[in-house]
């Protein structure tokens, strides 16, 4: 906590001074342009230009980052004020002001360019502790007061946008990074950015639970088996792709897929065998469902 504290102070200083607020509210009077996942493909596969990327990304990344610190000074005084928040604060003013020094410089100098890659990445670095970083902010200011339903209802909306936020800034980054940065070998050479256009959904599923299991054994000792079905309504008997971001599916079934192995094994210690995760995968016309059953059994009281 004491070293949370230095940084903010050390960190305040530097992350823009006056000119700050002035940014902020600039960029705020702007909304965040909508873009689907159609767009980025578009963009990626046949018109993929570096200046255009550029020239939406210095602006656009600004608008996102000014926005999201105007809700966050919205928050209640007592949350606002818990290091960890002050912290966080920091980081995406600091981010916004490094992002401001592009905003007049000309998209056609390749140094320019290269200078950009390397601050969004510095930026996307530095974002990495945000989410346990304000989740840390949000037990500060449990503990240091009564909790009343309603703010609490506030907050936990406040949140929902404040991480949509941060997935979306990642996802403009990652984006730009992975299509136009020559020294970026990581990206699979099938993917258009982070963008699976065949995004195998049934081997993504198996690979979570994989994962998961791994954990589970490692903790219990034990762990479920899966008991998978699929159900393709647009093309019977074949398996199920979809244009989607793997990283994001996998992480959500990891998440759904831990809770359901910790529940399976704390309720079904005593019997001779765990029953199974269920998971049904099914694609219709217009989109796709995947249901994760399980069972654990809680006594009444």
């Amino acid at each position: 906590m004491k070293a949370a504290r230095i940084a903010i102070r050390s960190a305040a200083p530097l992350a823009g001074g006056e000119r700050a607020p002035r940014e902020v509210e600039h960029f705020a009077r702007y909304s965040p342009s909508p873009l689907s996942i159609k767009q980025f493909l578009d963009f990626g596969s046949t018109n993929a230009c570096e200046k255009t990327s550029f020239s939406f990304l210095r602006h656009e990344l600004p608008v996102r980052l000014a926005n999201i610190l105007k809700e966050i000074d919205f928050l209640p005084s007592r949350l606002l004020s818990t290091p960890s928040v002050q912290l966080v604060k920091s980081w995406y003013v600091e981010s916004l002001m490094e992002l401001v020094e592009f905003r007049d410089k000309k998209s056609d100098d390749h140094k320019v360019l290269s200078n950009f890659i390397d601050a969004i990445v510095k930026v996307r670095n530095r974002h990495h502790d945000v989410v346990p970083t304000m989740a840390q902010g949000v037990l500060e200011y449990r503990d240091s007061s009564k909790m009343d339903p309603f703010i609490n209802q506030n907050i936990q909306y406040f949140l929902d946008r404040f991480y949509m936020n941060r997935i979306s800034i990642r996802m403009l980054i990652n984006q730009h990074t992975l299509i136009f940065d020559n020294n970026n070998n990581v990206g699979n050479p099938k993917h258009i950015g982070c963008i699976d256009p065949c995004c195998d959904v049934v081997d993504l599923v198996h690979d979570a639970f994989q994962s998961a299991q791994m954990l589970c054994d490692q903790y219990y000792f034990a762990s479920p088996d899966l008991k998978l079905t699929q159900v393709n309504g647009k093309a019977a008997g074949q398996p199920i792709h979809i244009v989607y971001v793997p990283s994001h599916l996998f992480h959500m079934l990891f998440e759904l897929f831990k809770n359901a192995m910790r529940a399976t094994v704390e309720h079904q210690e005593n019997k001779p065998s765990l029953d199974p995760v269920e998971v049904t995968v099914v694609l219709g016309k217009e989109d796709l469902s995947i249901k994760v059953s399980y069972k654990a059994f809680f006594p009444i009281q």
